[in-house]
């Protein structure tokens, strides 16, 4: 079987399918086959060496076979000095044993970059030397990757004298190494991107993200030689987040390779070496460690019989009775432990085998993100196979264990190594309803081809039957879209509907091919009867909906012009909707905008045209065509603005089903002019110690329309302007064009803001403002009587961010006119703290439509343990909307969501209980239902 989890809701392209356990089968094979990186760049070419000690008798020269200077007649003493190698660009190719008998090398060669075999020069053959090997070299290119030139005849030997050494200084031939060039061009090396461990990068200033988190540190071999404690230093198992990754600068070794051990010893006529004592291999920051490392030049073998340590950036593994084949690119490694310090991963292996660079195979591995020593959720297979040809990596004997109870299991598991798509079961939900009883949904991918796919959903409903559904999407060049529809043969809880379903079909089209800036969208939506949605529906959003609509449109925006050409149909599925109060569908409406700004006399000009015909049943139809053309001045200066304008408008109809006495082809025309006007005041300031700039802006907006006799139009979808701040300063207190509102008024408003001098921030807003009527407003919306206030209500408003972790919110529409003075008000409060307590508390108000109430919550009660929690409550309707009570318990690696929920169906008359239950697991997947992205929908500030 095949197991995919796949992302849903991606409109831009077809989603990326992701396991997170994918990234780590690519990395374990490239870390354990760094010992061919860190040995050998080009297992190839080789290069014989040869080694006479220095004129200052404290140190080697070596260099290719021939290419040495004659030796004196009486080779210098070595004397007991202190010696490091200072690393310089030189290569560190492996010296051709000369000697029968092995012997320790306790000093440390200065390894001279070689010459090609072409170029050498030809030099008298020198004396057999004692191949030395050192104990801190540095290289270009590993100690095998360049080929045999031919051997030079060897000379009488003449052996150097080798006395023991308990402290070396360096000497002047180490120091003259790093200023040699090389005659030959090296093999080019991409360095990485981490720098080498023993020259660490400038470090980076902690941001406001990262300073409580230190970022995984790579180990060294001076810290200590534990090499078990080498695999988790510097990993913050115990932070749950996981650390942001930053830059890393490009090494700055340029491919050189540090070699470091103890000792090393070469076996004369075997062409090996070997190793020992804290041996460290380091190359653009990646390292090779061991305490036991054997090299085979002649089968390109190299082998530990200890524990080896590889390390990345990124990964480090840990084994022992390694062996790779550099040739053949083979190899083995036992007991295998490995961690993605960036993932906080880690795992087990009992056998690792590369068998060739496209293959490898594990035995007994493991997976999971929790620390050392706690096992909370584990994924384990009996063996595993990477094919990197296929880019699929196959699980035998798959097991998901959860607290020690195995959850899952699949005898044959296939995942993808790359981001590619593949079929596959995708992650399977499930969850309880009073109305449906158990609602169970296991989807189905297909991955048809690169750009289009599809889904099978079945979704079994204990009480109502099964719910077969089926989505299809697709992505070209210039079109994108989705289909989906679903269909519930029987419905077992009601038998008046019969067969029962819903289609959803949305596209859009870059239609540029034709014309520059065209485009089309399509977006239907159909449902089978008015309660589908209420009844199958898994939210509120979705239950709550009263109209469905479908449209499509063809739109064409350029610098100066757009038009638009669509159709809206409206399918209203709440039946208690008077029919006057319903939409009108829109059968087709085309508009023209059309804008300049800063032309003659700097003047900005707009025009706008509108042609719509209407259509809903029972009512009066026809065509309206609107024309808005608009001058205006701007005039903008630091210190305040200036902006007169006129606006003219002529709206006309054709109306089909004229009312008795009603003209059928009505229409009006009018004009406005208005002038808006502020200005800008600021002054430095200091509130607890902050230094703030404080704003006051106070503002002016005249507006003057005549009055036009309006009552014989049709009133086709427009409706009166909601109350608020922003439309105090609009030249028509109705929001379409069938009515313009006749005006001799002056608003008058006030604004001040708190703003941060250190980054800009805005801490602090608050506006207050009222129009002042000259005369009454006489136009209505259904031939009412005239307005007489002589000012409107008071609209005050405050936006706040100046407390930490708090963001605070408040509005008020206060009208002095009336018996209810507060006509409309919003409260709201959240908090925000840095241990995940997120607090929503909100009040809204709109005068004889609604009064709610809003608290939320999602708070720790300790280190593992969440509450959840809910409530939005009608104070008008004296009931609950919506309530919702959970837990979420977990640790850093695991998380589980339990979550009760009741709301209200549309017609306000019958409660739906719902249960909801997911298992997040960090770096794998999530099982159950989304309710992390319900919790974000529902609860303001998750």
């Amino acid at each position: 079987m095949r197991f995919y989890p796949r992302p849903r809701g991606n409109w831009n392209q077809p989603p990326q399918v992701k396991i997170s356990i994918n990234k780590l089968l690519p990395s374990l094979i490239l870390g354990t086959i760094l010992l061919g990186g860190a040995i050998t760049q080009a297992a190839a070419r080789e290069y014989r060496w040869e080694c006479q000690p220095a004129t200052d008798g404290s140190s080697w020269n070596c260099g290719p076979a021939g290419s040495l200077p004659p030796m004196p007649a009486t080779p210098p003493v070595i004397k007991p000095e202190a010696h490091e190698a200072v690393p310089g660009p030189s290569t560190a190719p492996l010296p051709t044993p000369q000697k029968p008998e092995a012997e320790k090398i306790p000093a440390s060669p200065v390894i001279q970059p070689p010459e090609s075999a072409a170029n050498a020069p030809v030099e008298p053959p020198a004396p057999p030397q004692t191949p030395t090997t050192p104990a801190s070299t540095t290289a270009e290119k590993s100690v095998v990757d360049h080929q045999e030139p031919p051997v030079a005849a060897p000379e009488p030997e003449q052996e150097p004298e080798v006395s023991e050494q308990k402290e070396q200084t360096p000497s002047p031939t180490a120091k003259d190494a790093t200023d040699i060039e090389e005659s030959t061009p090296a093999i080019p090396v991409q360095p990485e991107e981490e720098p080498v461990t023993r020259e660490p990068p400038e470090p980076t200033t902690p941001t406001a993200d990262t300073a409580d988190e230190p970022e995984p540190q790579q180990p060294t071999v001076s810290e200590t030689r534990d090499l078990a404690l080498l695999l988790d230093q510097g990993i913050p198992w115990q932070q749950c987040r996981l650390t942001p990754s930053r830059p890393h600068p490009a090494s700055q070794d340029d491919g050189r390779i540090i070699v470091e051990a103890d000792s090393a010893t070469a076996l004369p006529g075997e062409d090996k070496a070997h190793f020992q004592g804290s041996v460290v291999i380091q190359q653009n920051g990646n390292s090779l460690m061991s305490d036991d490392l054997q090299f085979d030049n002649r089968h390109k073998i190299v082998r530990s019989d200890e524990r080896l340590l590889v390390q990345m950036r990124d990964l480090r593994v840990l084994g022992s009775q390694a062996w790779f084949n550099l040739q053949k690119l083979q190899g083995s490694m036992a007991e295998v432990s490995y961690r993605i310090p960036s993932r906080k991963a880690r795992g087990e292996a009992s056998l690792l085998e590369i068998k060739d660079r496209q293959h490898s195979h594990y035995e007994n591995i493991s997976y999971t993100t929790c620390p050392p020593g706690n096992n909370g959720f584990l994924l384990t297979a009996n063996s595993m196979d990477i094919d990197q040809e296929k880019q699929i990596g196959t699980f035998r004997g798959a097991k998901l264990k959860f607290l020690g109870v195995p959850v899952f299991y699949a005898p044959k598991l296939t995942l993808p190594l790359n981001e590619n798509r593949k079929s596959g079961l995708l992650v399977p939900s499930a969850g309880y309803s009073s109305h449906n009883g158990l609602d169970l949904t296991i989807p189905y991918y297909f991955n048809l081809a690169p750009n289009y796919d599809a889904t099978f959903v079945p979704r079994l409903l204990s009480k109502r039957g099964l719910i077969l559904g089926g989505e299809f999407r697709f992505l070209t060049q210039n079109n994108k879209g989705e289909f989906y529809g679903e269909v519930l043969p029987d419905d077992r809880e009601s038998d008046e509907y019969g067969t029962r379903g819903a289609l959803h079909a949305r596209s859009h089209s870059n239609l540029n091919y034709l014309t520059q800036g065209l485009s089309a969208d399509v977006d239907v939506n159909w449902v089978s009867d008015d309660n589908y949605l209420d009844d199958m529906g898994r939210s509120l959003a979705v239950t709550s909906t009263r109209h469905l609509l479908s449209r499509a449109a063809l739109n064409w925006r350029l610098p100066q012009w757009d038009a638009l050409a669509e159709v809206r149909d409206y399918n209203t599925l709440d039946k208690t909707i008077a029919p006057k109060d319903r939409p009108y569908s829109l059968l087709p409406r085309l508009a023209v905008n059309w804008t300049h700004f800063q032309g003659a006399a700097g003047l900005d000009y707009s025009v706008g045209v509108e042609m719509t015909s209407f259509y809903r049943d029972d009512s009066v139809t026809g065509s309206r065509f609107d024309l808005a053309p608009k001058v205006s001045m701007p005039l903008h200066r630091d210190w305040g603005f200036l902006e007169p304008a006129l606006t003219g408008r002529y709206t006309s109809y054709e109306l089909d089903d004229a009312l008795p006495g009603q003209d059928n082809k009505p229409d009006r025309g009018t004009w406005s002019a208005s002038l808006d006007s502020g200005l800008f005041f600021d002054r430095d300031t200091n509130w607890l110690g902050h230094n703030l700039t404080q704003t006051l802006e106070p503002r002016a907006y005249y507006l003057y329309t005549p009055y036009v006799n309006q009552d014989d139009l049709p009133l086709f979808d427009t409706g009166l302007l909601d109350f608020s701040f922003n439309n105090l300063f609009r030249d028509n207190r109705f929001n379409g064009p069938d009515r313009v509102g006749d005006a001799n008024q002056l608003t008058l408003a006030l604004t001040s803001r708190l703003l941060s001098q250190a980054d800009g921030r805005e801490l602090l807003n608050a506006s207050i403002g009222q129009i002042y009527y000259f005369q009454d407003r006489r136009v209505t919306l259904y031939q009412g009587d005239p307005l007489d206030d002589s000012s409107s209500s008071i609209i005050a408003q405050l936006s706040s961010g100046m407390f930490e972790h708090w963001m605070l919110r408040a509005g008020l529409e206060y009208d002095p006119n009336a018996d209810s003075k507060v006509r409309q008000g919003l409260a709201m409060a959240t908090y925000r703290g840095d241990n995940g307590q997120r607090l929503h508390a909100s009040w809204r108000l709109r005068e004889g439509v609604l009064e709610q109430t809003d608290l939320a919550a999602v708070w720790p009660v300790s280190n593992k343990l969440s509450l959840i929690g809910r409530w939005y409550y009608s104070v008008e309707e004296s009931h609950s909307l919506e309530t919702v009570a959970g837990l979420e318990y977990g640790d850093c690696c695991w998380h589980l969501r339990a979550v009760w929920r009741r709301y209200l169906d549309h017609n306000g008359e019958a409660y739906n209980d719902t249960a909801l239950l997911q298992l997040e697991l960090n770096g794998l997947g999530k099982l159950g239902n989304n309710i992390d992205n319900f919790l974000d929908r529902t609860i303001y500030g998750y």
